[in-house]
């Protein structure tokens, strides 16, 4: 099953992340929720970022959920994503979410944190991240890792399913 959407082929391919969008989330990608002006949609969606890794988002009333794959790392399958955001203008958020590395097929003992910017010219979320992961405590200093990424949708969604709160 493939479908086109912003001129990018998604291809569900039940071999990664993409597998876990559900015939039901496939036939509810469209722009219903934009139509009835719910604020909360820009958001909503399955996005990737220039490593490959992939978070589906819901959100409603300044609560974030999901689930995000990581391309790089440790990490296996999907891991549960939650957050918050604010909205700036009538298009543009703030944006903060978390991802603990422990799911039923590995516990990486880390965790992530994005914090940045929904762009809505560009359709897409810059971000600064810190890694946690556990070291022993006399390798404290490598606790902690940190970069950027940029998160660009490839699927929209409708902002409601999944969603916590």
């Amino acid at each position: 099953m493939a479908f086109v959407l912003k001129k990018t082929t998604f291809v569900l391919d039940g071999l990664n992340f993409r597998s876990h969008l559900s015939d039901h989330d496939s036939k509810m990608c469209s722009s219903s929720c934009r139509s009835s002006h719910d604020e909360q949609c820009a958001l909503a969606g399955v996005w990737r970022n220039q490593l490959q890794s992939e978070m589906k988002l819901s959100c409603k009333n300044g609560t974030l959920s999901g689930h995000y794959y990581s391309a790089v790392g440790n990490a296996e399958k999907e891991y549960d994503l939650i957050g918050r955001y604010v909205q700036v203008n009538t298009t543009e958020y703030i944006v903060g979410w978390s991802v603990a590395y422990k799911n039923e097929f590995r516990n990486a003992r880390s965790v992530a944190s994005w914090t940045g910017v929904y762009y809505a010219a560009h359709d897409n979320i810059k971000t600064h991240w810190i890694l946690a992961s556990y070291v022993d405590p006399d390798n404290y200093q490598k606790t902690f890792n940190t970069n950027q990424d940029q998160f660009q949708k490839v699927v929209d969604l409708p902002c409601t399913p999944d969603v916590v709160g």
